[in-house]
């Protein structure tokens, strides 16, 4: 009898967990999105809307970088930028004070540290607007293998039901 109660709360609890991950995932990017080297958004922890309800999307995942947390951004680019998009992103970079910059592939990537260590990402690639936060540094050969994986995904990781 123990036996089928706990098959019974271990089943219930599955359906539990199923359930809250279809409801998390309910809103979900209706755009391309990018991940590295392809994974599934699911094996990074699902989506997450970091923009207001009543403004365009911007969904965000949590991933990792030799141990330091990181939250991945992505959003359509911006039709403002959609002339002069080098400009545009280099304007938006300084910003951030985002000063370094490299090229992996021809897609341009600026970095910028904070004075107490997190750093900002910021490129586009697909047609997105991709920005990075990083809760720590992460050394410059790093960050040029990670976006690597992303800008060779090129794969849609939006969830699929």
């Amino acid at each position: 009898m123990i036996v089928v109660i706990l098959a019974g709360i271990l089943i219930w609890h599955a359906s539990k967990r199923d359930s809250s991950a279809q409801v998390h995932n309910a809103d979900s990017p209706t755009y391309k999105t990018i991940s590295p080297d392809g994974r599934s958004i699911n094996t990074l922890g699902g989506w997450r809307r970091v923009s207001p309800p009543n403004s365009q999307p911007v969904y965000s995942y949590d991933d990792s970088i030799g141990g330091v947390s990181i939250s991945v951004s992505q959003q359509p680019l911006p039709d403002s930028f959609t002339s002069n998009t080098s400009q545009k992103i280099a304007e938006l970079a300084k910003g951030y004070n985002a000063a370094d910059k490299f090229i992996t592939d021809g897609t341009t990537v600026y970095v910028g540290t904070s004075a107490k260590g997190p750093q900002s990402v910021i490129f586009t690639k697909d047609n997105l607007l991709v920005l990075i936060k990083s809760q720590a540094v992460v050394n410059d050969q790093a960050w040029k293998q990670y976006v690597a994986r992303l800008v060779h995904s090129g794969k849609d990781v939006s969830p699929r039901y």
